[in-house]
């Protein structure tokens, strides 16, 4: 394989990790559920015990207690569960530099050039990780090993908990050929009807489709759906949108789904303009803008598109931001559950010197002046008008 990819998820991570906090719970079904009388009364995750009973992510709190009465619910512990993904990425980056999260309890590892340095196969580095994490985190994971990013999650979803599956090119297409559509990432319940009813069922079908059919019928997301499934152009990884000075991101879930243009745009307008000051308090411009959007059957698509110059202030972060969404959706899409913008390619601000001819010098003073006024009096004392927004 000219690319190696693992795909790591910690099977049932959220469900483990309170088992690991109270080890009395681990021989009964567990869920993570949120409050009931909010959105959030809903079932975040359980794990392989109340899974035997049918519970399932996403439905109502007395939905799984009907399926499964002795089902134990215990509340959320996300900072517990950001601290032990941050220890398990610290043992990734034993392994390799080039890491791209997706989500807090899954990651993309592309571990090409670490085979020699550990001299072992691709099948043994993937155990190696996996051991470790055992050891160390006491969490089990499934890893998937590929020559691209989706064939690699293909693989870690074939065998819970604590699977190793290779998909290479000896193999590739008998596994496909016992795979469905809506096995794969990116392909939620309206595609998955959509590719039926022109009597696509298994991912070996959809692999045989011509490409210009398939973005003749659904679009960019076509053309993304073939190349994935035939792992062409899809093994780079995207650099992981940290705290660090590498990159400044946000992004958060929306308190019920977005269906309208509307609501995506004041979604990012808020999501920008956190950026934009967290930007600005570091000192930094970005170059790089990347968009992440995850639907409300929890498929996802992402892009990124990097600018000849450097940019920190909110108008321009929400343009670009809004611009790849449509550029990855078009005008009609899915109801959306979470976005999120992540700007890199990051250079101090005093020793830019790129810049855009276009760019409002006095939009740039205007937001340091707002910062200012945020920081001694609250966040919620002045912010610019979104006007602006119509005109993208």
């Amino acid at each position: 394989m000219n690319r190696i990819i693992l795909h790591i998820d910690m099977n049932n991570f959220y469900a483990s990790v309170e088992c690991l906090m109270n080890p009395s719970l681990k021989n009964y079904a567990v869920a993570v559920a949120g409050d009931p009388n909010k959105r959030t009364g809903i079932i975040l995750a359980k794990n392989y015990l109340a899974k035997v009973y049918g519970v399932k992510t996403g439905e109502a709190i007395w939905e799984a207690k009907q399926k499964c009465p002795t089902l134990i619910c215990v509340a959320p512990h996300f900072d517990k569960y950001e601290e032990y993904s941050k220890r398990a990425h610290k043992i990734y980056y034993q392994y390799t530099d080039l890491i791209e999260p997706f989500g807090i309890d899954e990651c993309w590892l592309d571990v090409t050039d670490s085979l020699k340095l550990f001299n072992c196969t691709p099948m043994e580095l993937a155990n190696k990780i996996q051991q470790q994490i055992m050891e160390e985190l006491g969490l089990s994971t499934s890893i998937g090993v590929s020559f691209g990013k989706t064939l690699a999650k293909l693989g870690s979803d074939m065998k819970k908990p604590m699977g190793l599956t290779l998909i290479d090119e000896n193999n590739h297409i008998d596994i496909l050929k016992k795979l469905k559509v809506e096995d794969m990432i990116m392909i939620g319940r309206h595609t998955t009807k959509k590719l039926h009813d022109i009597n696509v069922y298994s991912l070996y079908d959809l692999y045989l489709l011509d490409k210009r059919f398939l973005q003749e019928k659904f679009g960019v997301i076509g053309l993304h759906i073939h190349n994935a499934v035939s792992g062409i152009n899809d093994d780079r990884l995207i650099t992981p949108c940290d705290e660090d000075t590498k990159s400044v991101g946000n992004g958060a879930t929306a308190v019920k789904d977005m269906i309208t243009h509307e609501e995506i745009k004041d979604f990012l307008h808020d999501l920008s303009m956190k950026v934009s000051r967290r930007l600005r308090s570091h000192g930094f411009s970005a170059k790089t803008i990347h968009v992440t959007i995850k639907f409300a059957d929890f498929t996802y698509l992402s892009a990124q598109d990097t600018k000849t110059y450097h940019f920190s202030n909110e108008q321009d972060i929400f343009k670009y931001a809004y611009e790849i969404f449509l550029g990855l959706v078009g005008e009609k899409f899915a109801p959306v559950r979470a976005l999120r913008i992540c700007t890199t390619n990051l250079i101090n601000r005093k020793d830019q010197i790129q810049v855009n001819l276009f760019a409002n010098i006095k939009n740039e003073s205007l937001c340091s002046t707002i910062d200012n006024l945020k920081e001694k009096y609250g966040n919620n004392i002045i912010s610019l008008a979104k006007d602006y927004k119509d005109f993208v």
